[in-house]
């Protein structure tokens, strides 16, 4: 048993580590330790004030940067694409001012919109891929698509870009009946939702990327490989297609975004387009030049992230 001697010790010796502690803190030891302290609040300050200062002039040339792009824009991309009639797909969870802006960019050079495709959750989903390719063979006749599919979700792919693509431009025919019951067998089956109720054919396409999620890496590596076989789908049903993301999504190392697939994807990334800072004004800029880039047969990927093999296109090549 613990005596009483050993509890006396213990607390003589913490009062004494207390009493030596006093004695160094008042004595040689405050000078020094003081200062030092002193010292390093000033330098933390200093240092913090200074970070404030390149981070305040970093935002004003970001806000300066944005602000020269959106007035040189009209000017830019005026005419660009005159009588083009463009179809816009819409992945699940994509930005709503992303797909505003993109329009409104669209509209700005000349061209209209034919319809606006947005793809549900199961247009995707693993787990829904026997039904998706059961229901696009029941409707791949209306689109004459070929029933022998090399990849999965390929069927449903052709089924859907052949029955908004098409068009000529300047186009004011509505879509054919057959194509028309795709569309709506496609609706039925909640993988897409077309807006408006009658659509334009179109003859070409701007994809917009949203956040891919899944309950594992497999799960949204598949998800991945669906819309890339989309986005190849579209570029061989009508004459180009570009694939635009929002600049944060590549911010992020490893991010599951569309358009880091489709450049991985070296079939896709010879020629598909992409923009990857398309929620920058520069980057919807980008988005009209590479649009009327893939009506002349060229492709690229543009934008901030790595693996953009350049900001825009070339603008003193011919297009």
């Amino acid at each position: 048993m613990i005596d009483f001697r050993y509890h006396l010790v213990s607390i003589v010796s913490i009062f004494l580590a207390l009493a030596v502690g006093i004695v160094l803190g008042a004595g040689p030891l405050k000078g020094d330790l003081g200062t030092r302290l002193t010292q390093e609040t000033t330098s933390l300050r200093a240092d913090k004030a200074a970070l404030r200062t390149q981070l305040d002039a970093a935002q004003r040339g970001t806000d300066a940067r944005d602000s020269f792009s959106s007035a040189i824009a009209p000017g830019i991309i005026n005419a660009k694409l005159t009588a083009k009639t463009v179809a816009l797909v819409i992945a699940p969870g994509a930005d709503s001012d992303l797909v505003k802006n993109t329009t409104a960019s669209l509209v700005a050079a000349g061209a209209k919109v034919g319809s606006n495709i947005t793809l549900t959750d199961a247009w995707a989903d693993p787990a829904k891929r026997t039904f998706r390719n059961t229901l696009a063979d029941q409707l791949a006749t209306l689109v004459k698509a070929p029933l022998a599919a090399n990849n999965p979700d390929e069927l449903a792919a052709t089924v859907l870009a052949r029955a908004i693509l098409g068009g000529k431009d300047n186009s004011t025919q509505r879509v054919d009946p057959a194509a028309s019951a795709a569309l709506d067998g496609l609706k039925a089956g909640d993988l897409v939702k077309v807006s408006p109720d009658q659509i334009v054919p179109s003859s070409s396409a701007v994809f917009v990327g949203g956040p891919v999620k899944g309950s594992s890496q497999q799960d949204i590596d598949a998800r991945l490989a669906s819309y890339v076989q989309l986005v190849r789908s579209l570029e061989s049903a009508g004459s180009g297609v570009v694939v635009v993301s929002p600049s944060q999504a590549i911010n992020l190392k490893d991010s599951p975004d569309l358009v880091t697939a489709v450049r991985k994807d070296s079939d896709a990334a010879k020629v598909v387009s992409t923009v990857d800072d398309a929620d920058l004004p520069m980057g919807q800029v980008t988005v009209v030049l590479a649009l009327a880039q893939q009506y002349s047969g060229g492709n690229g990927q543009y934008g901030l992230a790595a693996d953009a093999k350049a900001i825009a296109p070339d603008m003193t090549a011919k297009q």
